[in-house]
């Protein structure tokens, strides 16, 4: 029998109550320390993907305005003696697209600049094999005109596909933000885009992910069409082009875009494309 008896207001605590007081406590930090520990390495990791927000970089490559915009730099020639390119997307500063820095520097220098050899600064954004440049500081992003003449681009059709995947900020998810994809980064992805910055799509193979820009049926930007299904599970219905080394999907906009059910909802019978 226990004939200890503790009364709150005294200064110590028989041996029975405390003894019983630091093994509730030690069992509570542990059991803290166990969730916590667990919690961190369920967490998915941060991607390696790269924005160079401190150091400014010159390509020199041939301006490409629409519906794209981007650098086309020449990587050499092929086996078959076919000059390849390498395409940067450009991309404004801030939740903007590159077209209106575009404009502004063709304004400047007096002339349309799609299609010539230029000098661009900017800053530079990188993730698995895909690269954009910022165009950080308006104006002063154009360095000069190179000698680079415009040669035809490799283009390929690659026939109609039924795509299941999510609708990216290219932006943020190639560095400037982590994490740049899902749920948590919707609203940001959705103002990127709204913006001008040309949708990415990101279907996941077994091996790896397979990137395609959205464009409509006529090769077309379909930026506020797309808003709305940004960070979902979808499927896309349309036809595949390989520009160089990018790939493209040209979707049909009726029957094209389907919202899949989440992965846990019921009922996922949804129709392929009928093409």
């Amino acid at each position: 029998m226990n004939n200890e008896f503790y009364i709150g207001w005294q200064d110590k605590a028989p041996k029975s109550y405390a003894k019983k007081i630091r093994g509730t406590v030690f069992m509570i930090l542990t059991l803290v320390l166990l969730v916590s520990g667990g919690l961190v390495l369920t967490q998915k990791p941060f991607s390696n993907s790269t924005f160079e927000i401190n150091r400014l970089c010159t390509l020199e490559g041939i301006l490409i305005s629409e519906p794209i915009p981007c650098l086309k730099m020449p990587t050499g020639v092929d086996a078959q003696g076919i000059q390849r390119y390498q395409r940067v997307l450009l991309i404004g500063f801030g939740k903007h697209g590159a077209q209106p820095t575009i404009e502004a520097i063709e304004k400047a220098q007096g002339q349309k600049l799609d299609g010539k050899g230029l000098k661009l600064e900017g800053k530079l954004i990188y993730f698995d094999g895909k690269l954009a440049m910022e165009m950080s500081n308006g104006l002063e992003t154009f360095k000069g005109f190179t000698e680079l003449k415009d040669m035809p681009s490799y283009q390929q059709s690659l026939g109609d596909v039924t795509l299941r995947g999510e609708i990216l900020d290219p932006k943020c998810y190639l560095g400037v933000m982590r994490p740049g994809e899902g749920k948590p980064h919707r609203s940001c992805a959705i103002r990127c885009i709204e913006g001008g910055i040309t949708p990415l799509f990101r279907t996941r193979t077994s091996d790896a992910n397979q990137y395609f820009f959205a464009l409509d049926e006529n090769g077309q930007p379909i930026n506020d069409w797309v808003a709305k299904y940004v960070a979902d599970d979808v499927q896309l219905c349309g036809v595949a082009e390989q520009w160089d080394d990018w790939y493209v999907v040209k979707v049909d906009l009726k029957e094209g875009f389907k919202r899949l059910n989440p992965y846990w909802a019921k009922g996922q019978a949804i129709p392929m494309c009928n093409r």
